[in-house]
């Protein structure tokens, strides 16, 4: 969990269980019930997305590891490839094979 976002959940759920405790003393400035249950279903639902989130976020990491895996070969592949071309071809040559290095 993102850490500004768990400590939210957390004062917000702290909060609601004083506000639960409490309730005859605050319905009358605003805090009623129905306050008090939405922002009760508004946490529980922060906590939802929270949670797909991280889920998101391990994706993600898989994703860019894979990624740069992917990368990697493809630099080696490359690096291969213009090898050989420089080997065996003039440098005027290299263009034809969409090499535009100078040496």
């Amino acid at each position: 969990m993102s850490k500004v976002i768990s400590e939210q959940i957390e004062k917000t759920q702290m909060l609601l269980n004083g506000l639960e405790g409490k309730a005859e003393l605050v319905k009358n400035k605003g805090l009623d019930d129905e306050f008090i249950k939405k922002l009760s279903v508004n946490n529980q639902q922060m906590t939802v997305y929270n949670e797909e989130l991280d889920k998101l976020k391990a994706e993600l990491k898989a994703k860019t590891i894979q990624a740069n895996r992917k990368i990697m070969e493809i630099k080696s592949q490359v690096k291969d490839a213009k090898r050989v071309i420089k080997r065996d071809f003039s440098q005027y040559q290299w263009r034809e094979f969409g090499i535009n290095d100078k040496r």
